[in-house]
Parts: C-alpha cells; structure tokens; sequence
C-alpha cells in the first residue's frame, strides 16, 4: 500500500513538472510570435496553409527545452513548403498477389490497342518518417507537371529535416490558438 506522503509528494513533483513545461512553452512561444495550444504534454503549433505541428512534449526539462529549440527551424521547413502540396502520413495499402498481377498484366495488353489520353491527376511522394508528400495536378499542363517534379526534392528536403516525433496535421476548426505577447 503506498503511504500518503508519497501520493502527495509525487503529484506535487507532477503538478511542479507540468507548469515549468507550461513557463517554458509560454515563454518560447512569446519568443517566436507562434499560435499555439498546449494539452498537458501535447503541443500544436499553428502553421501556415491550414497545417499544424504536434509535439509530445517529455517529463524532463532539460528535454522539453531542446525541443523547444528544435521549433523554428522545424516551422520554417514545413512552411516552405506551398500550400498546393498537402503533407499526410503515409497510406498503407496490400501488396498485390500473383493472380492480381496477371491479371492486370492482360488488362494492359488489351488496353495498350485502344488509344488513350495520358493525365496525372496527382503526384505523390513517399517520405522518410512514415509521411507523404502530395500535390494535385488538375488543370496543368505536362510542362507545368515537369517543373513540380523539378521543385519537389527541395520540399522533400525540408518535410526529411522534421524529426519523426513532430507531427504535421492539418488545423481544425474547433482548435483553440494562444498568442503570448
């Protein structure tokens, strides 16, 4: 059975915890003019173009300050990127089995006699860090398609330099932002 004074000097050290990472994230946020929301240890970050950057925040101090140092240059990454392109988690899907590539294998004969209009509808790219990198082309030319393609690998770059423990969510309407001033 646990002794009383434990119980209560355990939720002091929590409750001490908790509001100098409360201090911290107020004081770092006042720094960098960031809209911000924190829910115990989770930190949303308002970015530009509808995105937002989640952070599970550690118990130590020491921790939370060096992620807290690690934000600026996280938030410059993701904000480089356009807001045409959308940044998701990756979608597993199934491998396709032997039947199914056969099968698709004799589609494609058939349909190689038909003559047909090639479109690309999206481009999408597969990140490091189970994350997904994508950007509808409706209305663009090939050429114009050929030029994201070109500019792509610099988005690339900047969404790889985010630590996989930073999360890139699109905002919601019912987020409720903070501005320290």
């Amino acid at each position: 059975m646990r002794n009383d004074k434990t119980t209560d000097g355990t939720l002091k050290k929590h409750k001490a915890s908790a509001e100098a990472t409360s201090t911290l994230v107020k004081n770092r946020m006042r720094e960098l003019g960031i809209e911000y929301q924190l829910n115990k240890r989770t930190l949303e970050l308002k970015l530009l173009y509808g995105r937002k950057l989640v952070v599970r925040l550690p118990k130590d101090s020491a921790a939370v300050e060096r992620m807290l140092a690690r934000i600026p240059q996280c938030v410059e990454a993701i904000n480089s990127v356009p807001g045409e392109y959308r940044v998701t988690s990756r979608i597993h899907t199934a491998t396709t089995t032997d039947a199914e590539t056969d099968e698709n294998q004799t589609v494609r004969s058939n349909t190689a006699e038909i003559p047909f209009e090639m479109t690309i509808e999206e481009i999408i790219v597969r990140l490091s860090k189970n994350r997904e990198l994508s950007r509808p082309t409706e209305g663009l030319t090939m050429g114009e398609v050929a030029q994201l393609c070109d500019e792509m690998p610099a988005y690339i770059d900047a969404i790889d330099s985010v630590p996989c423990n930073f999360s890139i969510r699109p905002v919601f309407s019912c987020d409720k932002w903070v501005v320290e001033s």
